[in-house]
C-alpha cells in the first residue's frame, strides 16, 4: 500500500510519518506540505491512500480531496484534523476515514487496515494498471506511463474502451482524426502512432498490453487491471469510484459516460 500524507505543519507531518512507519503493510510513504506538491505526486505515482489535514494554507483538505479524486478516482481519502466540524463535508467527497488529532498509531492502523481490505487483490499486485474514471492514465509498476505522442495515448485509450475487440486502421482514423479523409498518407499516420505506442510499451517491458494482426490492433484485457472492466464486472468498489467522468480528456468517450451513469442509477 502506497500512502501520501499532506499537512502544512512540518512537525505534524513528521509525527504522522513516524506512526505510519510502524505499520507493516505500508510499502511507501510520500510527504507533502502543500497541495500542489501532492497533486504532482499523484500524477506521477500510484497512490492508494491520501491522509489529509483539512485546514491548510492555499487549498484546504476538502478541495484537495476533490482534485485528487479527479486525477485518480480510485484513491482513498482519510482526513486527519483537529476539527470535528468538517465531518459532513468530508464524507460528501466520499472520504474513507475521519480521524481527530492527535490520532494514535492504533487508530491510523485501523483505518488503513480497513482500506487495505477494500483494495482489489489483483490491483495491488498488477504490473499494468489502467485508470479510465476521470482522466485516462496508465501506471506501470506504480508509475505513470509517459507517451511520445498524445495521439498514441489516445489510441491506447480507444483500444481500452473497445474491451479487447480488434480495431482496424480506418476505424482508428475516423476516431482520432474525424475530419481527415482515408488516404494513404492519413493511414500512414495511424501506423506511425501504432509504432510509437508499441515503442513506448516495449521500453517499459509492457508490450503484452496490445495484440496486433495485419491492419488490426486490440488491447489485451488479461494483461492489465482496469477500473472500467471491474465496473462492468460488478465490482462494488469500482462502481463507487465512478464519479460521472470517463476518460474526460476525449470527446468520443462521452457516450460511454452516459452508459456508466445509467448503470449507476439502476
Amino acid at each position: 500500500m502506497n500512502v501520501m500524507i499532506v499537512d502544512d505543519e512540518h512537525f505534524a507531518l513528521q509525527k504522522i510519518k513516524e506512526q505510519i512507519s510502524e505499520i507493516d503493510f505500508v510499502d511507501s510513504v510520500f510527504l507533502h506540505e502543500n497541495a500542489q506538491s501532492a497533486l504532482s505526486c499523484v500524477r506521477q505515482h500510484q497512490i492508494d491512500v491520501a491522509i489529509l489535514d483539512i485546514e491548510m494554507y492555499e487549498m484546504n483538505g476538502i478541495e484537495l480531496a476533490k482534485e485528487l479524486k479527479y486525477i485518480n478516482s480510485n484513491i482513498k481519502i482519510i482526513f486527519l484534523t483537529a476539527h470535528s466540524a468538517y465531518a459532513i463535508k468530508a464524507f460528501q467527497v466520499r472520504a474513507n476515514g475521519y480521524l481527530l488529532k492527535p490520532a494514535s498509531t492504533k487508530e491510523i492502523r485501523s483505518e488503513l487496515l480497513h482500506i487495505a481490505s477494500l483494495l482489489p487483490k489483483q490491483k495491488k499486485h498488477a504490473k499494468i494498471v489502467i485508470q479510465t474514471f476521470g482522466n485516462f492514465a496508465v501506471f506501470i509498476n506504480g508509475k505513470v506511463l509517459s507517451f511520445e505522442r498524445n495521439k498514441s495515448k489516445e489510441l491506447l485509450a480507444y483500444l481500452v474502451s473497445r474491451k479487447g475487440a480488434f480495431v482496424n486502421i480506418d476505424e482508428l482514423l475516423a476516431v482520432l482524426y474525424e475530419d481527415k479523409p482515408a488516404t494513404a498518407s492519413s493511414k500512414s499516420q495511424i501506423r506511425t502512432l501504432i509504432a510509437s505506442l508499441t515503442k513506448t510499451l516495449k521500453a517499459v517491458d509492457a508490450e503484452e498490453l496490445i495484440v496486433r494482426k495485419r491492419n488490426h490492433i486490440a488491447i489485451n484485457t488479461s494483461a492489465c487491471s482496469c477500473d472500467y472492466y471491474e465496473f462492468l464486472e460488478g465490482n462494488v468498489e469500482a462502481i463507487n469510484s465512478f464519479m460521472g467522468e470517463f476518460m474526460s480528456n476525449y470527446t468520443w468517450a462521452e457516450f460511454i459516460t452516459g452508459y456508466l451513469e445509467s448503470n449507476v442509477k439502476k
